[in-house]
């Protein structure tokens, strides 16, 4: 099997400062996934019709570009806004006079609250992915999923952590995940469980994976890395399949299972009796948070469902963790 990484090009008319962007970008620490590049080159595309005979970006064409288009949702025209933003402020760094969006104008939704996943709805969604049917054109299609899912939900990693992983970062004979591509280039060890790790050892026999193997734990159809569009798209069918969102719906982010498993690894510790002053910056750093702050925004924990964590760690937190009112319409 191929061990093989996804090369970007650029055809706009900022293709060459495009490339030096992202190496900004990642000597600053920012983790520059599919996505991101995904995003950038539709950027440098859209200025083709433009025609430009130098790098040029006037408050008209910015405006064309974060306007709203067709059904888009919010988020991803606030994610262009950011993104010209962000692109024009590193131009002007090495010389250029673009226009900057003003940040003012880009709406940040602070009323976001996770999806939190029953245990119930979590054992739906494995049982859904077990009983996928092998698909000769891709023909890992119904092993990947079992594996991938439950390694989101048990571990809490992000999407783009778990579809990073290679073969060198799963130690089998340990139980223990080296997350090499988390944010900000940190590092963190993830022990596993051990019926997680059980689980690991029967998929690499499934996969054919050789001992000298080294590609993707998750590779594609041709040996690359696995992208994260057809996770996004097939874990929507999971959910409809599951009963726990109907045909039309937007539903929970594929990221919300990595909430999930915060919100449920608390809910645990508080269950043992644990200290929770004690349990929660082990958590922080089972998530690869760098201060417990994040995790404590992280968790957005509601009353309602979790009403036996909010008391046990109100008496320590009463400040830290905000109230919060479910609203039965959203």
């Amino acid at each position: 099997m191929k061990n093989k990484e996804m090369t970007y090009r650029f055809r706009g008319p900022f293709q060459s400062y495009c490339h030096k962007y992202v190496e900004y970008k990642k000597n600053i620490g920012f983790q520059f996934g599919d996505s991101a590049f995904y995003q950038l080159r539709y950027m440098d595309d859209f200025f083709v019709k433009y025609d430009l005979d130098s790098p040029l970006l006037t408050k008209e064409m910015v405006e064309d570009y974060v306007a709203h288009r067709g059904k888009e949702s919010d988020k991803t025209q606030h994610m262009r806004m950011s993104l010209i933003r962000q692109f024009a402020l590193f131009m002007n760094r090495i010389g250029f006079n673009f226009y900057v969006y003003p940040k003012v104008l880009i709406p940040i939704d602070k009323k976001f609250i996770p999806y939190i996943f029953t245990h119930e709805e979590i054992e739906k969604i494995i049982r859904v992915v077990d009983n996928l049917n092998f698909i000769p054109n891709s023909k890992y299609y119904h092993l990947i999923y079992p594996m991938l899912f439950r390694m989101l939900y048990a571990c809490g990693l992000r999407i783009n952590e778990a579809l990073s992983l290679k073969m060198k970062d799963i130690d089998l004979e340990n139980g223990i995940l080296t997350i090499t591509g988390a944010k900000k280039r940190t590092s963190r060890l993830v022990p596993m469980s051990s019926s997680l790790n059980f689980y690991c050892r029967n998929y690499v026999k499934k996969m054919s994976f050789t001992i000298s193997y080294e590609g993707f734990y998750f590779p594609s159809r041709d040996g690359g890395k696995y992208h994260n569009t057809p996770v996004y798209i097939q874990f929507k069918k999971f959910m409809k399949k599951a009963g726990i969102i109907a045909e039309g719906e937007i539903g929970p982010r594929v990221h919300d299972i990595r909430h999930t498993f915060a919100v449920h690894a608390l809910e645990k510790m508080v269950s043992e009796g644990q200290d929770i002053y004690c349990s929660l910056p082990i958590l922080s750093t089972y998530l690869g948070h760098n201060c417990i702050e994040s995790t404590e925004k992280y968790l957005r924990l509601t009353q309602e469902a979790f009403n036996a964590v909010i008391n046990t760690v109100k008496p320590l937190y009463s400040n830290v963790f905000p109230e919060v009112i479910s609203n039965e319409n959203k």
